[in-house]
């Protein structure tokens, strides 16, 4: 009688079953890589977003309510001052850390000596030590394109600021508001920090965001 043998085969994967399962991984991996970048994207410019929206709300803020502005006097007429005497006004705002290390927003006029509201560059950085706590965002005002055009002087596209107010005392100046043009950039602050804005430099720059907005009476 003739006996049969059966040959048990092995139950491991083949290498071309391998090399073909290690592809198809690797593809989905690139797909999900591919699908991930914008994602994280689109979380930085929600972030962004955010920032922009909260320091705009904190400008809006500090020029239409702050008493620090002009404690004694009138709020418009120092705002309207300090945009008109030099054709623009800076702003600075920035969080910075106190001398107990804790982290508080400021915001103030650069320059300006009508206003008790003021910060300079030695709030940034005292020469030695950082003050500021992150980015530091340069508020530049100038008079806006929607005031009266009998109001002031347009100096052509292409110059910055564009416009000029005619009538420099703001007792005279007959409107009940007087709006503004307002460009936000994005600076990194540094030990050895220039607070004065130079129109020249910032007129070749891209301000993260630009609005208008006004103060009335």
């Amino acid at each position: 009688m003739k006996s049969c043998f059966s040959r048990n085969r092995s139950g491991g994967f083949s290498l071309i079953e391998v090399v073909l399962a290690i592809g198809i991984f690797l593809v989905t991996v690139l797909a999900l890589v591919g699908l991930l970048a914008p994602t994280l994207k689109s979380v930085d410019e929600v972030e962004k977003t955010d920032e922009v929206s909260s320091i705009v709300n904190t400008i809006n803020a500090f020029l239409q309510n702050s008493p620090d502005i002009a404690p004694t006097g009138s709020r418009f007429n120092a705002i309207y001052d300090a945009v008109v005497n030099d054709g623009y006004a800076t702003l600075l705002v920035f969080r910075a850390y106190d001398n107990n290390d804790i982290i508080s927003l400021k915001i103030g006029f650069v320059g300006e000596t009508d206003t008790t509201a003021q910060l300079s560059a030695a709030d940034v950085s005292d020469g030695t030590n950082m003050l500021a706590a992150g980015t530091v965002y340069r508020v530049v005002l100038t008079a806006s394109s929607v005031n009266p055009s009998t109001e002031m002087t347009d100096a052509g596209v292409g110059n910055y600021p564009r416009y000029t107010m005619s009538e420099t005392n703001p007792e005279l100046y007959p409107e009940g508001s007087f709006a503004m043009e307002v460009r936000i950039f994005a600076e990194e602050p540094s030990l050895t920090y220039n607070a004065t804005s130079n129109l020249v430099t910032l007129k070749a720059l891209e301000p993260i965001f630009t609005y208008n907005m006004a103060i009335v009476r």
